[in-house]
């Protein structure tokens, strides 16, 4: 299935998890299929940053496990929402109450989220999309800020992309900060500013010059209540002709989503309300499904979107 002499990394993670989970095995051959020699390249780099955070591969099947168990409760989500055309939740006090506040199921879910930038299409694509479009374009010595870093992948990239200049990090959750400190130790590369830090109340214009020349949000818009509202603070802290780059899921029920976006056009449509200029958008469908199929059926869609502060 997967060539384990040029990507070895990959190789460990994806047999662990079939191992693990013999029934899984289908959709990890659907979703490895497609991929080229580009995204393939991507994937191992990105499943060598993973090993390193879990402790080796050693540990991997005690990740394949939260994996499965996310999983499980995913189905419980979807079933939901087909049944009522809307994600269970809609408040962030109730994520807050369910998730949040919830120490051992945030951990089951953040080991999850780590095997799913590797397991799933649509994340793979997305962490790619990242790495060979997005940081490349941005001019040369740019201060970087990423807003709900989580295992700090995206940080550790702009870290050590040759654009970048600075590098920071801000949480509302000092035990998230703790966490993004501790991968970002486990991976390698260099220095990450991380504070904790309300986006909502940072002084505008943050970074040193004005502020931020790129801001990242990645899987961070879904979980609000008012993602335009978010996206304006953000421009507070960006200096004219800066850029920014969103991921957000496009009907994708999960234990602690409560925006739902029904199409991908409307994460273009988000951003150019808080007053952005969108300059590239790309829409990656969930494992094993076409983009039209997805659409048809309203199946989880990834959309990426680009864009500049006038």
């Amino acid at each position: 299935m997967i060539d384990a002499t040029r990507y070895p990394d990959t190789a460990v993670l994806a047999s662990a998890l079939v191992q693990s989970w013999p029934d899984h095995a289908r959709f990890v051959e659907q979703s490895f299929a497609p991929r080229d020699a580009a995204l393939m390249a991507s994937t191992e780099r990105h499943a060598g940053m993973i090993l390193r955070v879990i402790g080796g591969a050693a540990a991997a099947p005690g990740f394949c496990a939260d994996y499965r168990f996310l999983c499980d409760r995913l189905m419980e989500e979807e079933l939901y929402f087909r049944r009522h055309q809307s994600y269970r939740l809609s408040r962030f006090e109730q994520a807050l109450a369910e998730v949040y506040s919830n120490d051992a199921f945030m951990q089951r879910y953040m080991n999850f989220l780590l095997l799913t930038h590797v397991v799933w299409e649509n994340h793979a694509r997305a962490i790619e999309h990242f790495e060979a479009s997005y940081l490349p374009a941005l001019p040369l010595g740019t201060d970087h800020l990423e807003i709900g870093p989580g295992h700090g992948l995206l940080l550790h990239l702009a870290s050590i992309a040759p654009t970048v200049g600075s590098v920071t990090g801000w949480d509302i959750s000092q035990t998230s900060i703790d966490q993004t400190r501790a991968c970002l130790k486990a991976m390698g590369g260099h220095e990450v500013a991380l504070k904790l830090q309300d986006l909502f109340a940072a002084a505008p214009r943050e970074a040193a010059g004005g502020g931020f020349g790129s801001v990242v949000l990645s899987e961070v818009l879904e979980h609000l209540e008012d993602p335009v509202a978010a996206l304006k603070a953000v421009a507070q802290h960006m200096r004219p002709g800066g850029r920014l780059w969103i991921h957000v899921p496009v009907n994708s029920p999960a234990p602690d989503h409560i925006y739902l976006l029904r199409t991908p056009e409307e994460a273009v449509e988000l951003v150019r309300m808080a007053g952005f200029e969108p300059t590239d958008a790309a829409f990656y469908p969930m494992t094993g499904q076409t983009l039209a199929r997805a659409r048809r059926l309203d199946l989880t869609i990834s959309a990426v979107v680009s864009a500049r502060l006038p």
